[in-house]
């Protein structure tokens, strides 16, 4: 709730819904972070009542069979395309961004960074001998991220590097 509040844009993925191997029952944290979400939105504090909110799932219309008091609300579905994600999520913050944010890298950019960072991850997690990429905890995740971040924003060996104007 509390990172829900100290920000006025979110993002929630309602597709997760699959059964527990183990337990075979579903995981409500995403329909229940929403829900908080919404219930800020309609009836929160006036300063909550301005959120934007961005909602995806697999299918379009698939919610109807399971959380059907979201009916009318703009939901982006991404067929679990990690492409269709990025583009829906970049689109999303670009039109929501502050006027004086400048205009956020294209979609095909941002997901040639995605695919940098999968093939560089491995060797931090490897040398700082942590676990699995999936399995990190959060705060192992950022910590992996802050040290890929640098490797990703380098420019290619292969590309020129502009010249300035002396030559």
């Amino acid at each position: 709730m509390k990172m829900i509040t100290e920000c006025g844009l979110s993002i929630h993925d309602i597709s997760r819904v699959q059964l527990d191997r183990d337990s075979k029952l579903p995981r409500f944290n995403m329909p229940l972070e929403l829900g908080a979400d919404l219930g800020l939105r309609l009836e929160g504090p006036a300063r909550q009542r301005d959120r934007n909110i961005l909602i995806l799932d697999t299918e379009s219309h698939r919610y109807d069979k399971t959380l059907s008091d979201i009916s009318g609300m703009d939901i982006e579905a991404h067929g679990d395309e990690v492409g269709k994600i990025i583009k829906h999520v970049r689109d999303w913050l670009n039109a929501n961004r502050a006027a004086s944010v400048p205009v956020l890298p294209g979609a095909t950019a941002i997901r040639a960074d995605h695919d940098a960072y999968l093939r560089i991850v491995p060797d931090i997690i490897a040398e700082l001998r942590l676990d699995p990429h999936d399995d990190l905890p959060h705060g192992d995740y950022l910590h992996v991220v802050e040290l890929a971040l640098p490797l990703i924003e380098q420019p290619a060996p292969d590309t020129p590097v502009a010249e300035d104007a002396t030559g």
